[in-house]
């Protein structure tokens, strides 16, 4: 059997630890089924590779917000995978999907319906937002359509291996997730760069007052750590309160040293469930509610009114008098169950499933090769760091050209302007003469 996983590459390593850990839930329900016989492909959403689609057995979206009509522009890629898998009859599984549909209207979601009509479709689970996928789906939808939870959740067991190192903190630390500011602007909220480090330096002094330790991180995302490159910067932060993932797991690392994360990317919020780290958490898109409604702390995902410096830190004592957070195994089950189920209407499997504790044992067998995947994502840093640079100098040269051509302009200018001013001189000064 040849499996194609699809998932979104990219150096916020949110992204990247769904397909990593959908890959591993994945390898564990094949086993759970006898299944042995398999080939396991991994392709980019924006980096189609039709060969490899059209040879598939199966085709499996590994999770995420890749739904909907939005500024990611994930729409165009899925439409036209799915278009593919359609036309050779290849039977494709969304698994864990939410929806980013901030640039939709009446008109344009008639494009989530076409595809979801689509026979190649076998089944969806949602990570949030089931009402309205269910209303894309249409009453007589042939599409099994259920919720199941982010594959991110599992993090703590896919990476039991990797070791953490606390030697240097000896106090308890609050995990501050720092984020590009034009995220807030991309998803209608009102909240600038500016606004967002004011916000962190603010944080910070209540912090520093009260003698608590913090530790100022980001996903990984190249814009993210922009800004905290700047932040730093602007605010003099120590080094050793600072971190910049350049890896999946560095990422984790990073949070698993905290003892409370205030959050704002999703991942981060995903990330601390499945260490039982209590958050909380900036609502700047709707996933961000959907999901700590799903885990039963609603009101731990803030709107972006109530969110400033002072309320925050008041939830941050709150969150460190919390002894009892812990995951749901049964949560956690729902997006094994779903692939379990899926797979074995699909292809004729009967296998009793797993539970929950055999799951997480075969899961940790399972691992990740830390070492392949480290080199991944630094493979994609630096090819996104060229590329960033590359179109840096393009621009430069562009601004050299233009401000070459507006110097020329300029002198034509002040030639033509000189050579009237010396004729009209000569005149005056020979009507003076005369």
């Amino acid at each position: 059997m040849k499996i194609l996983i699809v998932s979104f590459f990219d150096d916020n390593f949110g992204d990247n630890l769904i397909r990593i850990s959908f890959e591993s839930i994945l390898k564990v329900v094949l086993k759970n089924l006898k299944v042995d016989n398999y080939e396991i492909n991994k392709m980019h959403l924006k980096s189609i590779d039709h060969e490899l689609v059209c040879s598939s057995d199966v085709i499996f979206f590994a999770g995420g917000g890749l739904f909907g009509l939005s500024y990611l522009n994930f729409f165009d890629y899925l439409n036209e995978i799915t278009e593919l898998a359609d036309e050779h009859n290849i039977p494709v599984i969304f698994s864990s999907m939410g929806i980013n549909n901030m640039s939709a209207t009446k008109e344009t979601e008639q494009l989530l319906v076409n595809v979801l009509k689509r026979k190649c479709i076998k089944a969806v689970s949602v990570r949030e937002n089931l009402k309205l996928f269910k209303k894309y789906a249409g009453k007589n939808s042939h599409l099994m359509i259920e919720e199941a939870c982010d594959p991110a959740v599992w993090s703590k067991y896919i990476y039991k291996n990797v070791k953490f190192n606390n030697t240097k903190h000896k106090k308890p630390i609050v995990g501050i997730n720092v984020v590009r500011g034009g995220l807030f602007k991309a998803n209608g909220k009102d909240w600038d760069a500016k606004e967002e480090m004011t916000y962190l330096n603010d944080l910070k002094e209540l912090l520093d007052k009260e003698n608590m330790d913090y530790l100022f991180y980001t996903n990984g995302s190249f814009l993210d750590n922009t800004t905290l490159r700047q932040f730093v910067k602007e605010y003099d932060i120590p080094k050793e309160k600072v971190v910049f993932p350049h890896s999946t797991r560095e990422f984790i690392e990073a949070l698993s040293k905290c003892e409370v994360i205030s959050a704002i990317r999703m991942h981060s919020a995903i990330v601390s469930y499945a260490y039982e780290i209590p958050s909380i958490c900036l609502v700047w898109n709707d996933k961000i509610p959907f999901f700590y409604g799903n885990i039963g702390y609603p009101k731990r995902a803030i709107p972006i009114e109530k969110w400033n410096s002072n309320y925050v830190f008041e939830q941050i004592k709150i969150l460190q008098k919390d002894k009892k957070y812990h995951h749901s195994k049964k949560y956690l089950m729902t997006v094994y169950k779903y692939l379990h189920k899926t797979i074995s209407q699909l292809f004729g499997y009967d296998e009793e499933i797993y539970s929950f504790d055999r799951v997480a044992k075969e899961i940790e067998k399972v691992g990740v090769d830390v070492t392949s995947e480290d080199l991944i994502d630094y493979r994609m840093k630096c090819e996104k760091s060229e590329k960033k640079y590359a179109a840096c100098l393009e621009k430069n040269e562009k601004l050299k050209k233009e401000l070459k051509e507006a110097k020329k302009k300029l002198d034509h200018i002040n030639n033509k302007f000189v050579v009237r001013v010396y004729h009209k001189t000569k005149r005056v000064f020979k009507r003076k003469k005369n």
